[in-house]
Order: C-alpha cells, then sequence, then structure tokens
C-alpha cells in the first residue's frame, strides 16, 4: 500500500507555495527563486543559514531588494494573504545578505538568509522572503524607489517549545455528487488545523467495488501547510474509467464557456474500455498528520454511483434489436420449414 511510502516523509519539509514558481506581479520584472517553500524546526536560541537563489529572466539588469513579509492564510484553498510587517513585529533576527542585488540577465544569484531565533521565541514564525523590483516607473520624480513587481517565497518556522500542540480535525469528506453518469468523480476533504503550529497532513483515498481495491488516489502529495486555527480544502478527482469528461483545450489553455466554467469533452479512450464504471463504489479516506511524538490517522468514507445510463439502454436497445432479428429468423426458418414439409408429405 502507497500510504505507507508516504508516511515516511511526513517530517519532511514539503512544498507549500505562496506565488508557483516564483511567478512575478509584473510582467516587466520576470525573475524566478530557488527554493520556493523553506520549511525550518528549530530550537529556542538556535541559529541557522539558508541559500536562496533568484534568476533574473529578463533582457536588461534588474536591481532586485530582499526583504521580509509576513502572511495568514485567507481562505481554505490555501492561498495566501502577504502583508507588510507592522511597527510591532520585531525580526531583526532574520538578516539577507546581500539585500540588494544587481542582477544581469540569466545569471544566478544567491543570497543568505541569516536566522537567528531569540531565545524568548515559541512556536510558529510564518513569513515570506520577498525579491522586489527597484526599477523605477518613467514617471518617477522621487527618490524612492517604486516597486513594480514583487516575488515571495515562504519562509515556516517552527520553534519547539513544550506548549507547541499539534492537532487536527477532519471537518469534512464529501463527493461533489452521489451519482455520476461518467468519472471523473471529485471528492473534497475538509481539514482544520487546532493546534498552534503549521501542520502538513497527507493521505489517500481508496475506491472500493464491494470488497475490491479498484483505485488508489493520493490527497495533498505535493505536502501542502494547514495555518494554525484555519481550515484548508484538498480536492481530488478519481479520473481512471471509459468513458470520461475531460476538459477541452484551445492551444493548451482550458476552455470556458459563457458562464465562465471549464467546458468538458467526453473522451473515448477504447484502450480503456475494460474500466467501464458501472455500479456502487465506497471512497474510504485516510488522512494522517503528526502530532509530534506519532502519526495520527484521520479516517471517513463515502458511497457513491457510477451509472452511464445512456450506454446501457443503447446496449439494451441493441440486445432487443439482436434479439428481435434472432427471433425473427428463427420465425422465417420455421415458415420455411413447414412449406418444405408439406410439400414433401402432399407429393407422396
Amino acid at each position: 500500500m502507497r500510504l505507507l511510502r508516504y508516511l515516511s516523509f511526513l517530517g519532511l519539509l514539503t512544498a507549500f507555495i505562496l506565488i508557483p514558481f516564483g511567478v512575478s506581479r509584473a510582467q516587466s520584472f520576470q525573475i524566478i527563486t530557488s527554493p520556493l517553500p523553506i520549511k525550518l524546526t528549530l530550537k529556542p536560541g538556535q541559529s541557522t543559514s539558508i541559500n536562496l537563489r533568484v534568476k533574473n529572466q529578463g533582457i536588461t539588469t534588474e536591481p532586485i531588494s530582499v526583504g521580509l513579509m509576513k502572511f495568514t492564510a485567507s481562505s481554505d484553498n490555501g492561498s495566501p494573504n502577504i502583508s507588510k510587517l507592522s511597527p510591532s513585529d520585531n525580526y531583526s533576527w532574520i538578516t539577507f545578505s546581500p539585500s540588494l542585488i544587481q542582477a544581469k540577465p540569466d545569471i544566478w544569484y544567491t543570497v543568505v538568509m541569516n536566522i537567528n531565533v531569540p531565545k524568548t521565541a515559541s512556536l510558529g514564525y510564518y513569513l515570506a522572503a520577498t525579491f522586489s523590483s527597484q526599477t523605477p516607473t518613467q514617471d518617477q520624480k522621487t527618490s524612492v524607489a517604486n516597486l513594480n513587481g514583487v516575488v515571495a517565497t515562504p519562509v515556516l518556522i517552527n520553534v519547539v517549545t513544550p506548549n507547541e500542540k499539534q492537532s487536527m480535525d477532519l471537518v469534512s469528506f464529501s463527493a461533489d455528487q452521489g451519482f455520476y453518469e461518467y468519472l471523473p468523480a471529485n471528492f473534497s476533504v475538509l481539514l482544520k488545523n487546532t493546534g498552534n503550529i503549521y501542520l502538513s497532513p497527507i493521505g489517500n483515498i481508496f475506491i472500493y467495488k464491494g470488497s475490491k481495491l479498484v483505485d488508489t488516489l493520493y490527497v495533498n502529495d505535493a505536502g501542502g501547510s494547514i495555518l494554525p486555527g484555519s481550515e484548508r480544502i484538498f480536492k481530488v478527482s478519481w479520473t481512471d474509467g471509459f468513458p470520461v469528461y475531460k476538459q477541452a483545450l484551445f492551444n493548451g489553455v482550458p476552455k470556458l464557456d459563457n458562464h465562465g466554467k471549464f467546458i468538458e469533452n467526453l473522451n473515448w479512450n477504447f484502450s480503456n474500455i475494460t474500466k467501464l464504471r458501472i455500479g456502487q463504489y465506497t471512497a474510504k479516506l485516510i488522512m494522517v498528520y503528526n502530532n509530534g511524538s506519532v502519526d495520527v490517522p484521520l479516517a471517513s468514507s463515502l458511497n457513491f454511483w457510477v451509472v452511464p445510463w445512456k450506454l446501457i439502454l443503447m446496449g439494451i436497445a441493441v440486445l432487443a434489436l439482436i434479439g428481435y432479428g434472432i427471433y425473427s429468423g428463427i420465425k422465417s426458418l420455421s415458415k420455411k420449414f413447414k412449406r418444405i414439409k408439406g410439400k414433401f408429405f402432399s407429393k407422396k
């Protein structure tokens, strides 16, 4: 069972991406950063250094300022709310060297992030290392640089103390429908972090038909994190069927209808004809998080139906036609046999 393989990685650093692949907010500011997520577990008074890398993908030299911001989870889908540090925020124990780079095109630069955790620190610090454009706009007449763009890399710091609490609740496990004509079947897993430190749960959804395991799906295999006191939804789709709805693409981009919804087309890949899904299925969810000492499972299950009723009606119609054809053929042969039999006996 592949879930066991994932459990061994539960304590490792995993991705919680604020802005995927360091995409700039301004088209003129084109940089990428590495690594994207930084997850650290430190003790009060401990020091460490992390190497951040940044590359200018533009065509001209770009002055880049390195700084610090903070974030909170703004919704249950994990999207962050990034904000500037307030006057009461004291993060003098985090510095960057250098803090300003004259980044030439297509060259990787290294910035050292120095972290000296105060002895009084505890629990979680949710920050973002920012890379900001210092290129002034053409109409700028002041000496203060105008920020044309910013790229943020998350920095999640867990300062381990005795009052650390790692706990999580499974709020709900649901499917968007109880009845499907064709796959995909779409599942939602809503989790709430009830502790005081961020958690990165992982898990599986096992699809059964009766007692037979049909498929295994992965939940949060990218290792997205949930901040304390917040909820997050993880969505998973079961698509392994025949036929199956797939998003319509135009030049590689999903197409939308007039209501802003993705257009889906029914895909008939006859190499998957053995995966025709019919009947009642059970989806069994197992999510796992670490409470600081042991792995804690959270489980739930639900039933749903897949009934390709149009195919069934077509199949019944075809069988009826075949049956009628056989019946007609037999009836016709029977009449011919009777005529032949009548002629044969009448001659005698």
